[in-house]
């Protein structure tokens, strides 16, 4: 339930956008200021009735797909809704008037949709305390509706639909059904006096169409197959995919899952209930909320990060936004290669670390309306310490931050140590205040390249015990690429195999992506034979090395360096066969220009 304060704080930023950009254009960089100073909230006023949607989603109100039971998620929401409006004393908080945001459409269809007559809102539109008496009235009509029974939206009462009692016997019910049977679930004058002729009445006719199509909607929903027990689980997970996206990326994968699905199904290759269908088409529009406004934003947040850092850019191709802690947009240059890869150390005060890995890679945090219903997190424990490793990537200095904790909640305070090689330490200091990136400049020397990261949880109890975790991300990246000595060289040689030459050709693939960078080439050996024969050695091979990737790589974008380190940088210890084999090695490092 944590996360509704910050659905309904959005939802007031949204609008208060909406009335800006009536006023006149604003530019991506002034969104993003705009976005940093609130909760990222830059949605246009075009956007606004979609937007209404996406909230509706969030709180699972405003589509056909959902339940409307006594005590449902939605009741919650509206709960939250009252609380917000300061009508409970509990959490409740002033957030001003909501005289002008009432005026909108969009909330009026959506309290609608809650249970509230249109009648009743533009009675209470000018009324200051307008947000409240709303709330109370949808909340009042939510639990009174009967368990399990069809909100009916039309004019009608079940009883004038379901009663025999007519000149033919037949219920204007049994007519709706057999007209939509032949013809299709829409209103049109000629169906409703069609209804009337198999019913024996003239009740459908005197509706206008718009009423005629919700009780024509209503009796279809009454009779339609159930969803299956599997689709009811895929209609679960889709509200919860579809309403906490993570990037544009994922965006674009779940609407292409979606309209594959919706594909299947008009094809007939998947046979689907009619709540099932209704629900991908519902879930699609959400998704297209989401992947706008994603859009949008992380223009603005990639715009503004190469304004600071003009020289690091590897590419679109390479680059990737996120979306963070209030939904702030994250722009890393190396996109997915940007986040922890493995866990090398971990302590939980309750020993609760079966979920240690879940740190690792892009966020995929997925959360319920019950704080136990949450997926994709590791929460540290109060006192609770994790280190994650980069393998991939290496964490370095930068103009603005350089790193950023994906973390769920409110950031709780969190002591940050960072490494070259997990064994010395420099003391970061301590992450909090709501802010979950970190600027490591003032700790550490320009060009520096860290691989380890220890977060510790300084003891704040909040709604999970120890800061939630949900990914862990270098802003200011290298990429980091290394190779086996053994599939390069002979022992003791320094001249490429022929396998060596393919696997170097397979690695310049990956470098090429990203346009441009200094591309160091490190050398590394075991500790058989003398310090200086090694060091010889490895530089020897860092200049091979070199040489065949300028050949593979002639862009110009590259600037080469070689380096060789002997065994004076082993990744293990030199104790056995094996991990001398694991320190023989070439490291390829791709830094900033």
């Amino acid at each position: 339930m944590r996360n509704y304060l910050i659905y309904l704080t959005s939802f007031v930023l949204i609008l208060s956008c909406g009335e800006t950009k009536k006023n006149g254009e604003i530019s991506e960089e002034q969104l993003e200021l705009q976005s940093d100073r609130d909760v990222e909230a830059n949605i246009s006023s075009d956007d606004l009735e979609k937007s209404m949607e996406q909230l509706g989603g969030m709180f699972n109100m405003g589509g056909d797909e959902e339940s409307k039971d006594e005590g449902s998620p939605e009741t919650n929401a509206l709960k939250k809704l009252l609380e917000m409006s300061g009508s409970d004393s509990h959490g409740s908080q002033d957030l001003g008037s909501f005289g002008d945001m009432l005026k909108s459409d969009a909330i009026l269809d959506l309290l609608e949709a809650s249970g509230v007559s249109r009648e009743e809102m533009q009675k209470l539109i000018n009324n200051p305390d307008s947000l409240k008496l709303l709330a109370q009235e949808a909340m009042k009509n939510r639990e009174l509706e009967p368990k399990n029974e069809p909100e009916l939206k039309g004019k009608l009462s079940k009883e004038q639909l379901t009663s025999k009692n007519t000149p033919t016997g037949v219920s204007l019910e049994e007519a709706i059904l057999i007209v939509q049977a032949e013809s299709g679930p829409e209103a049109t004058m000629a169906k409703l006096k069609t209804i009337d002729s198999l019913a024996g009445t003239n009740v459908m006719e005197k509706l206008d169409l718009t009423e005629a199509g919700y009780v024509l909607r209503d009796i279809e929903r009454k009779n339609e197959e159930p969803p299956t027990v599997e689709e009811t689980k895929k209609i679960e997970v889709l509200k919860k995919v579809t309403g906490q996206l993570h990037s544009v990326k994922e965006a674009n994968s779940v609407l292409a899952d979606l309209e594959k699905t919706e594909n299947d199904i008009n094809s007939g290759t998947l046979k689907a209930s009619s709540r099932y269908q209704e629900t991908i088409q519902y879930r699609k529009k959400i998704v297209k909320v989401f992947q706008k406004d994603f859009e949008r934003k992380a223009k603005a947040a990639k715009d503004k990060f190469q304004k600071l850092n003009p020289d690091l850019y590897f590419g679109d191709e390479a680059g990737e936004t996120y979306v963070g802690h209030l939904k702030k947009a994250v722009y890393l240059p190396l996109g997915e290669l940007s986040f922890a890869d493995a866990v090398v150390a971990y302590h939980h005060p309750l020993l609760l670390t079966q979920q240690v890995k879940n740190v690792l890679g892009e966020p995929d945090v997925l959360q319920g309306y019950d704080i136990e219903d949450i997926t994709g997190i590791h929460s540290l424990g109060l006192g609770g310490t994790i280190t994650v490793q980069f393998t991939d990537n290496a964490l370095t200095d930068v103009n603005g931050p350089d790193l950023y904790i994906f973390e769920i909640g409110q950031i709780e305070p969190t002591d940050l140590e960072i490494s070259k090689n997990g064994k010395e330490w420099i003391h970061v200091g301590k992450i909090d205040g709501g802010v979950a990136e970190v600027d490591i400049s003032p700790f550490v020397k320009q060009g520096e390249l860290f691989y380890y990261v220890r977060l510790t949880d300084l003891k704040m109890k909040s709604g999970l015990p120890g800061a939630d975790v949900d990914a862990i991300a270098a802003i200011g990246a290298a990429m980091r690429l290394n190779l086996d000595s053994k599939v390069l060289f002979e022992t003791g040689k320094s001249n490429l195999k022929p396998e060596g030459i393919i696997a170097l050709k397979e690695l310049a693939e990956n470098i090429v992506v990203l346009k441009k960078g200094n591309v160091i080439v490190e050398g590394h050996t075991d500790d058989v034979g003398s310090a200086e024969t090694n060091q010889k050695l490895s530089l020897a091979r860092a200049k091979s090395v070199s040489a065949e990737l300028k050949k593979l790589i002639p862009s110009s974008g590259f600037r080469w360096k070689e380096k060789g380190f002997g065994e004076s940088q082993p990744m293990v210890e030199n104790d056995t066969d094996e991990n001398r084999a694991k320190n023989r090695r070439v490291d390829v490092l791709i830094l900033p220009n």
